[in-house]
């Protein structure tokens, strides 16, 4: 019997409000810690705090998804900081409905968003559970995904 056994990465970007967040942060931190250096000692007090929110936060924005399938058996892991491994959904081939390229909308039906934020990626929509998952899928899977289902 010959096995199936597809295994991808899609890091996450970070979207504009989140790289608009990271600078004002991280330029607040630093007008703060000059003042507090030159001017007034207790600017270092906001400038701390605004250190120390910002690392934590920034550290939570490191992740990536890694998708695996195994002989019809498809898992999505979510990677956070190269650390932690988190399983954030799973099904089974049998399970999908359909698979549509592009990001669909369907009203009634829960939509999980497992892309990397990138704006032209190749984003496939998989409907299962009586949800819409989207995902950023490698070309074999597609191929193997034509053998069962119509994809355009």
């Amino acid at each position: 019997m010959r096995d199936v056994v597809f295994e991808w990465y899609v890091p996450y970007i970070l979207n504009r409000r989140q790289q608009l967040v990271k600078a004002l942060m991280v330029s607040a931190a630093l007008v703060f810690f000059v003042d507090a250096v030159f001017f007034a000692a207790a600017m270092l007090i906001p400038s701390v705090i605004l250190a120390v929110t910002g690392f934590f936060l920034f550290r939570s924005w490191r992740y990536e998804y890694e998708y695996v399938y195994v002989n019809g058996d498809f898992t999505i892991s979510k990677i956070i900081r190269k650390a932690k491994r988190k399983d954030v959904y799973h099904a089974y081939r049998a399970d999908f409905q359909e698979i549509l390229p592009g990001r669909k909308t369907a009203e009634g039906l829960k939509t999980r968003d497992f892309t990397s934020g990138r704006a032209k990626a190749p984003v496939y929509t998989v409907r299962c559970h009586g949800e819409l998952v989207y995902i950023e899928a490698e070309e074999n899977f597609i191929g193997e995904m034509k053998k069962y289902y119509a994809i355009a």
